[in-house]
């Protein structure tokens, strides 16, 4: 039956060759037309399954939350240059427009602290227990019971109490208010040293002392940020393009005006973008490569070009017949499937080449185009057939994983394998017989005869001849080889570090470790969602207190609780009952110089006792902090900041006695009104935040809320912190999401799936090798090959120093559907041609899968060569598989058929 159908099929081609020509020409035309329509996406939480708890809550966040996909502008350099770059460049993104809508991209560019509400709410969202050690600090306006009200509030609040600054929040607030102080000293001696201090300059220091800085700068003050809330989400891939450019453009412009400033993009719109490009361009280059490698062995191998351009042309229309059916079946690639080209190059070619080696040898031999076009089909069909199918049901196996990656992967790739499968039985025997009619009509006008040459590979089969009459040492060498390999790879470890799949280099990648470096915050952060502003501040608290958490971001730092306002009320009552009954000192005469001194050096000495509990404690931003103010101890002459005015102070007594006259004049006023407007007791609701903060943390409707939880390590790079976190995250709250539970689930979903996988895959690849052989001790002996060249892959693996990665564990289900095509082509033409003919089977279908193997790796290699990583991880692992099964194949064959066939001639 099979050969009947295998018969009739070879007439169709060899008889009307334009109709069968003209059928998949036809459908091409039609499925190109779907092909074009093909869209990508390429977020990492896309690859979940879409009933995933953390793939639902993340989407809810991306398609609710503005601020939850924003654009992050970095800025580096020096204090006054960045920030006067932030200020010119600002207006100049906010103006920064859809060219084709017309609408702008950006909504708003949080670079400044909300001083407004500071200014009108600042007391109200300090604790209690902060509020009753540091109410002193303002009660009294005047330049010296000012810095003894700071130093009590300093021996209140710090020094000697080590647990002050014992978390990320504590210790950012001290950080904050010491470095008000050393503007607030820097600006005392300035009213000194220099000309008369200016009312904004000292506004500008009761601002700093009060709320801190406003722009968010680094520890360092050598970065800045500009956060961008943009008018679209993450799914408007086309905005996320498109917006990217128009900004790094505006960046790129005002950077001229700045040659020692740098900035860059970096969030999550921006690696969008650049996953976008990069991995569409890694599809391109990659592609290309393939083609033009395989392009050139082909005719190397053939000794002809018109062959292998039929193959390429025949392989071209597969992968248009491949796109069109991933656009009706899934509608866009993901991050897994968008390399599926260059695989569905490196496993389509196979089939043509076989087609071809046959059909070449048959009619380099003088047998008709019908008679070649005959034996081809009968030779090689089944085994094209067989070893295509059970490819694409290795890749269809993966359609049992929860992961929409892997079950994307397997569906695009098997059936788009499928679709090259038949347009290779449809099209390329057609072109072959077109291409001999036109020899021969050539041949005969010139009066030609055909030159009779054997085109298979004689050296091939005679060193597989060699393995086979010594098949004892060819068997015991397979082996020793597959023990050695199976104990390399049982070492193999998975890498879970995901910025080792992006591309080299890029700007967004780098700037995360940049905020990392600098602000000492992973903008891998983990988000949670809650329902009411009470939950959301229970969940925070609840992270606050988990090891792995560094800080934790939420509406209740802006909001507190009607409880805690209340504790907080009498404080601020206090404070305003105080600042109002002080008195504005116009006068400031030797004896208040020598006060001030008195106080500095008591300053002096606090701080140096909190830097060494911040040494102790292992708080380096604080203990940093403090040597700005108060020298480095281990120095031998301290650079201390105190210690210059105290010096400048003594030295200059009248001059220094008239120039802090006048910025008290300036300053003391100013506090005053600014503490009675913070100290304001009324009770702080939802509706009193400005819209920057609620846009911040709550969706458009006010519904929800969210929570981000900035873990204290590096999630990627810190072994086993990854999974601490998350775990930590789950006892928080079951709907945690963000890239680090997101990716934490997916790593899980794969390896979990992947075993699945494997093991139905051999499952299913066995029950086909039985239905067609026939046999079970033939469907064994291609079997054995397949599984050795399995461990043999991933101990190769091991000993270049690879790791199995999210992207690379595909291909241990690949290789099985891919491994398994030689021993089925081998096994077939052993049992057609019978004893005694290994060296004619491996010089004829050896010479067939030696270059169906080199043509798969070289597909594979391709991706080695990808821009991004992720591709280079497959393409390497696919390369060894590949190598490694047909070594396999070869080796462990050639020896097993010499072993049966030395069986069957004993028993003869």
């Amino acid at each position: 039956m099979r050969t009947k159908i295998l018969q009739s099929l070879a007439r169709l081609h060899a008889d009307h060759p334009w109709k069968m020509l003209g059928i998949g020409l036809f459908v091409t035309i039609i499925l190109g037309v779907f092909a074009s329509q093909l869209k990508q996406t390429v977020r990492w939480s896309d690859l979940l399954p879409a009933k995933d708890r953390r793939t639902i809550e993340y989407n809810k966040v991306i398609d609710d939350f503005v601020s939850a996909t924003s654009i992050v502008v970095v800025v580096q350099g020096e204090e006054e240059r960045i920030k006067a770059f932030a200020e010119e460049v600002v207006p100049l993104i906010e103006a920064a427009a859809d060219p084709k809508e017309g609408e702008l991209y950006i909504k708003r560019i949080d670079y400044k602290l909300e001083t407004g509400f500071l200014k009108d709410h600042g007391l109200m969202l300090t604790k209690a227990d902060d509020l009753k050690n540091m109410k002193d600090v303002f009660e009294n306006p005047n330049l010296v019971p000012l810095l003894e009200n700071i130093n009590k509030g300093l021996e209140k609040e710090y020094v000697g109490r080590g647990e002050s600054i014992s978390t990320r929040e504590k210790e950012d607030n001290a950080v904050r208010f010491l470095d008000g102080l050393e503007n607030l000293v820097k600006t005392m001696r300035g009213s000194v040293a220099e000309a008369p201090i200016t009312k904004a300059k000292a506004q500008e220091a009761v601002d700093r002392l009060l709320f801190g800085g406003p722009y968010m700068l680094s520890y360092d003050k050598k970065a800045l940020i500009l956060n961008l809330i943009p008018n679209f989400n993450m799914t408007e891939m086309e905005k996320v393009v498109s917006s990217t450019e128009a900004i790094q453009k505006v960046i790129d412009s005002t950077l001229k005006g700045y040659p020692d400033v740098q900035a860059g993009l970096t969030g999550m719109i921006p690696l969008a973008h650049d996953e976008e490009i990069y991995a569409l361009k890694s599809m391109g280059h990659t592609t290309i490569i393939a083609f033009v490698a395989i392009f050139i062995l082909l005719v190397f191998s053939f000794r002809m070009w018109v062959a292998p351009l039929l193959a390429l042309l025949n392989l071209l229309m597969g992968i248009i017949w491949a796109m069109g059916l991933t656009t009706l079946l899934v509608g866009e690639l993901n991050l897994m499937t968008s390399g599926m080209a260059a695989i569905l190059i490196g496993l389509g070619i196979d089939f043509s080449i076989h087609i071809i080696s046959i059909f070449a040898e048959g009619r380099s031999l003088g047998k008709p185009i019908e008679i070649a076009m005959e034996e081809t089909f009968l030779k090689s069909g089944m085994g094209i057939l067989i070893g295509g199918l059970t490819t694409c049901a290795v890749f269809f196996t993966m359609l049992i994983s929860s992961s929409r990656g892997m079950k994307e992967m397997g569906l695009v790739t098997g059936s788009g394998l499928l679709a090259v499968l038949i347009v290779t039985f449809l099209s390329l025997p057609s072109l072959l017989c077109l291409r001999e009619r036109r020899l021969e009509r050539r041949r005969q006008k010139k009066g030609l005869q055909k030159v009779m040459k054997d085109i298979s590979f004689k050296s091939f089969g005679a060193v597989t001849s060699f393995l086979s009459r010594r098949y004892i040492a060819t068997i015991i060498s397979s082996i020793v080889v597959t023990v050695l390999l199976v104990v390399s790879a049982l070492q193999i470890s998975f890498d879970q570090n995901m910025m080792n799949m992006e591309a080299k280099g890029l700007t967004s990648i780098a700037l995360q470790d940049t905020v990392l470096n600098k602000f000492d915050l992973s903008m891998d952060y983990a988000l949670i969602l809650a329902d009411r502003v009470g939950e959301s501040r229970s969940l925070a608290q609840k992270a606050k207190n988990l090891s792995s958490v560094a800080m934790v971001d939420d509406i209740s730092l802006y909001l507190p609780s009607e409880e805690q306002q209340r504790r907080r009320t009498p404080y601020l009552n206090e404070i305003r009952k105080a600042i109002l009954a002080s008195n504005l000192n116009n006068d400031f005469g030797p004896n208040d110089l020598n006060e001030l001194v008195k106080e500095l050096k008591r300053l002096q000495m606090n701080i140096m006792e909190l830097q060494d509990m911040a040494f102790l404690g292992g708080q380096d931003k604080v203990e940093s902090k403090c040597s700005e103010l108060v020298g480095k101890p281990d120095e031998p002459e301290p650079k201390s900041t105190i210690s210059e005015l105290i010096h400048l102070l003594e030295g200059n007594r009248k001059i220094a006695t008239v120039g802090l006259k006048r910025f008290q004049k300036e300053f003391a006023p100013y506090f005053k009104e600014s503490v009675l407007r913070m100290s304001s007791a009324q009770m702080i609701s939802l509706r009193d935040l400005p819209t920057s903060i609620l846009d911040r943390y709550a969706n458009q409707a006010r519904s929800q809320f969210l929570v981000a939880v900035f873990p204290a390590g590096n999630i990627w790079q810190d072994k086993g912190y990854l999974e601490r976190f998350v775990s930590d995250l789950e006892k928080v709250s079951r709907k945690a999401t963000g890239m680090a539970p997101v990716m934490k689930a997916l790593f899980d979903v794969v390896a979990k799936d992947g075993k699945k996988a494997v093991m139905l895959s051999i499952a299913v690849i066995f029950m086909l090798l039985w239905l067609d052989f026939r046999k079970l001790g033939y469907a064994l002996l291609a079997m054995i090959p397949l599984t050795a060249g399995a461990f043999w892959m991933v101990g190769v693996m091991k000993l270049v120093g690879m790791q199995l990665t999210v992207m690379n564990i595909m291909g241990l289900p690949m290789i099985i559907g891919i491994g398994i095509d030689d021993g089925v082509h081998i096994i077939h033409r052993w049992r057609i041609e019978g004893r005694g003919m290994v060296k004619k089977i491996f010089a004829s279908t050896g010479k067939a899968i030696l270059l169906t193997s080199i043509t798969t790796m070289l597909a594979f290699g391709s991706l080695i060569f990808s821009v991004w990583r992720g591709f280079a991880s497959l393409g390497g692992a696919m390369f060894i598989g590949v190598g490694t099964c047909f070594l396999s194949t070869v080796i462990i064959l050639s020896g097993i058929i010499g072993l049966l066939e030395r069986k069957r001639g004993n028993s003869k």
